[in-house]
């Protein structure tokens, strides 16, 4: 089976995207905070690879996509999907880290469990589908 690079990327983003809604339904919600990071960073990188920049491998994805967007495509960042999508989109970054290791939080370190709750996790999630959707929406508008 071939299949090109941004083909793979978008189905690896569905999938961590139905595992963080999966994980969130149980009640895991760093876990689904966790894949919702991982459905956006790759979603991203397709949008990079298409605009003809190079694959983000250090977790700011989004960062990238931003640059890329400003160096090929500036005109896309006067409208407000996109302006959304890199604001959404950069929120989300930090959370692959956040999600893994303790956080200190007011002077006392919380676990990655104790640090999500139910509210800020659906939060992402929400976030995390509105810049997928948006991504995938560009990637077959785009005429490159």
């Amino acid at each position: 089976m071939v299949e090109n690079k941004i083909d793979v990327l978008i189905r690896v983003s569905e999938v961590n995207l139905a595992r963080a809604e999966k994980r969130f339904k149980t009640g895991e919600y760093d876990s689904a905070v966790f894949h919702a990071s991982l459905a956006v960073e790759s979603i991203a990188n397709a949008l990079i690879i298409k605009l003809g920049g190079n694959e983000a491998k250090n977790h700011r994805a989004i960062s990238g996509l931003a640059a890329v967007i400003r160096r090929v495509k500036p005109e896309l960042l006067r409208e407000e999907r996109y302006i959304q999508l890199i604001e959404k989109g950069g929120m989300i970054q930090r959370e692959v880290v956040y999600a893994r290791y303790p956080l200190k939080v007011g002077g006392k370190w919380l676990t990655p469990m104790e640090y999500y709750t139910r509210e800020k996790a659906k939060e992402i999630i929400d976030n995390a589908k509105f810049v997928v959707n948006e991504i995938k929406r560009t990637l077959t508008e785009l005429k490159i």
